[in-house]
């Protein structure tokens, strides 16, 4: 009798065990969530772990509920295999068969923006079997199967605004730096970084056309910053032509934002450019007061002749807004004779093609002199 008892108690603490064991062995939990462009498909990042013997079929069912409890949305996916182990679910490899909205506002907004108004929601999903012992390895699996339910904060992001070049604007320089606005709330997040593009506008091309169809010219991943330089390994713009650009946010590998197309264009040369010689003559500082205007073809030609004085020149050159700009070995050194001294500009990126600037200095007995010129790109003269 003894023995009995102690049977039974024993297959009825198996049987606990292997019950629960059973509701173990499929595990549901969400992943990728995307919380500031979040809709309805958001639900269906999963990634379920089949630890059962067999792969077996099953929907998944949920619903979305709003911060005071009332629910927005049921639904009901299309059928999936659930493979051994882990398999990762996501609206590209799993869609829904069915969805029922309980809140006509959300669905309109979801439907024109693409996403939920911000706010608080909750998510919970589960899933069941679409045979009744779930490919003989007990519906039990399934059925017992508690749902998944998480707590979300959806904070949607202001746009991501372009800001220069300017949308049907007329730059001048042919290397732009490009500013946009960064995303709010997010514009703190570590994990921010923008793509950017940029392609040629043909005659005829709607801006959206040439960005899908047009190679593009600049396409930058996972820049860190709201701004970026013309890159100097990629070949400058040509004038007199129309660009069209987009700049797109992450936060990490997710998508949060994405920007207006702009257009812009870059003048073209309003300088006679068959009058400009590439061989320039020596320009003596000695008496140059300004007035006289000189072209620098590439560099800047100077000249300075003295029968005894020696020592040196420093030079300085400034940009059209009084900015001072670094040069490379900016002394100009004097000995008896003539001195002659081929100041290269060319491969400094602050001299813009077209743009005007000074050079300045003291000769070695103190005369001041100011020199003023045009920089001229010796790529854009033929000949």
């Amino acid at each position: 009798m003894k023995s009995k008892i102690i049977i039974k108690f024993s297959l009825t603490i198996l049987c606990f065990f292997f019950f629960n064991f059973c509701k173990a062995q499929i595990n549901l939990e969400f992943t990728s969530i995307n919380e500031y462009a979040f809709n309805t498909k958001e639900a269906l990042n999963l990634i379920v772990t089949n630890g059962t013997t067999k792969p077996f079929n099953v929907i998944f069912n949920g619903r979305i509920k709003d911060a005071s409890g009332q629910t927005v949305v049921e639904f009901k996916s299309h059928e999936a295999t659930l493979s051994l182990g882990a398999t990762i679910f996501s609206p590209q490899n799993i869609s829904f068969s069915e969805t029922q909205y309980y809140n006509n506002d959300i669905a309109e907004i979801e439907a024109s923006s693409g996403s939920y108004p911000s706010g608080n929601y909750s998510i919970c999903v589960w899933a069941t079997c679409t045979t009744p012992d779930c490919n003989g390895t007990g519906s039990d699996n399934v059925s017992h199967l508690e749902p998944k339910c998480i707590q979300i904060h959806i904070e949607n992001p202001t746009p991501l605004l372009l800001a220069t070049p300017e949308s049907e604007a007329e730059i001048e320089s042919t290397r732009p730096l490009y500013n946009w606005i960064p995303p709010s709330p997010v514009a703190g997040s570590a994990s921010l970084n923008y793509t950017m593009i940029l392609v040629e506008l043909l005659d005829g091309q709607s801006k959206a056309d040439a960005l899908t169809q047009n190679r593009p010219l600049i396409e930058l991943e996972g820049i860190g910053n709201p701004a970026l330089m013309h890159p100097s390994d990629i070949p400058e713009l040509e004038k007199g032509k129309w660009y069209a650009w987009q700049v797109q946010a992450y936060v990490g590998k997710t998508p949060i934002a994405k920007s207006e197309q702009w257009k812009f264009k870059v003048k073209k040369d309003s300088i006679d450019l068959k009058k400009i010689p590439k061989e320039l003559s020596y320009i003596e500082i000695k008496g140059q007061t300004g007035e006289s205007f000189f072209y620098a073809v590439g560099q800047l030609k100077l000249r300075h002749v003295v029968r005894f004085e020696n020592g040196i020149i420093n030079l300085i050159i400034k940009d059209k807004n009084g900015k001072v700009i670094k040069i490379d070995n900016p002394i100009f050194s004097i000995q008896p004779g003539d001195n002659r001294l081929d100041l290269d500009l060319s491969d400094n990126i602050y001299f813009k093609h077209g743009q005007n600037y000074t050079l300045n200095g003291n000769l070695l007995n103190g005369e001041p002199f100011f020199i003023s010129f045009m920089y001229i790109n010796p790529k854009y003269l033929k000949g």
